[in-house]
């Protein structure tokens, strides 16, 4: 059995949109672990609220303004237990340490900026100019026809 205590009532959540009616008018009865309601016959108008949202049944003191619930859990057959295989990955295991990093690697970089071939674009000054323009370099295009 889990139990606890807050000041968070979760009460409203059943309550009805009606006005002017009788205690038990105004909220979804019925509670019990299986359906979500207020428990009417263990409730006193404006003193103690007893119901149930998700199989928690909750006890509002409404004078003292803290709610108490009580949760039963039903072991391996209930939809919170996960019942699912477990893989170990051999290959992961025995890593307690952090890995070891060599700093003494030589990187051989391009001498020329990313961006050469974009800046000799500032060069070109006719239109002839660009139809012969690929990436850097110049091709003289013949028709042969």
């Amino acid at each position: 059995m889990i139990t606890g205590t807050t000041n968070n009532s979760r009460l409203i959540e059943l309550k009805k949109y009606a006005v002017g009616v009788t205690f038990p008018q105004q909220y979804f009865g019925g509670g019990s672990f299986a359906n979500d309601g207020v428990d009417f016959t263990n409730s006193i108008e404006g003193e103690v609220m007893t119901y149930y949202i998700g199989g928690i049944k909750f006890v509002d003191d409404v004078a003292g303004g803290t709610t108490t619930f009580t949760y039963s859990p039903q072991g391996t057959s209930s939809p919170d237990f996960i019942d699912e295989q477990y893989y170990k990955d051999p290959n992961e295991s025995r890593i307690i340490s952090n890995p070891k990093i060599d700093n003494d690697v030589f990187i051989v970089r391009d001498q020329q900026s990313g961006f050469k071939n974009n800046y000799e674009l500032e060069f070109i000054d006719k239109l002839a100019d660009l139809t012969t323009y690929a990436g850097g370099k110049y091709f003289n295009i013949i028709n042969n026809t």
